[in-house]
């Protein structure tokens, strides 16, 4: 289960962020409904989200960019504070474990 709040003490992501603002959607695994949602930034291996049914994204989903629909990444929730979350990306040598 995702953790409620975000870490305050530091940083543990493994790459650099970069700061950006693009619609995207969110894309449950279990019935393929889809959450707007903005793109605040991202890194290698993770993004922060800011959802606009927050209470609808579920610890695991598709991410969908808005343009094209065709680039998704598979997401986990690692943190929640509101509207906004931060997520993992899941590579296919996590889902074989």
């Amino acid at each position: 289960m995702a953790a409620d709040r975000r870490s305050s003490s530091k940083d543990r992501r493994g790459g650099r962020r970069q700061d950006l603002r693009y619609a995207a959607r969110i894309e449950r695994l279990a019935d393929g409904a889809e959450i707007p949602c903005t793109l605040l930034d991202v890194s290698q291996t993770g993004a922060r989200l800011m959802a606009r049914e927050p209470e609808g994204v579920p610890d695991e989903f598709l991410l969908r960019l808005a343009v094209g629909r065709q680039a998704l990444r598979r997401c986990a929730v690692v943190w929640r504070d509101g509207a906004n979350m931060g997520v993992r990306f899941i590579v296919e040598a996590d889902e074989g474990l």
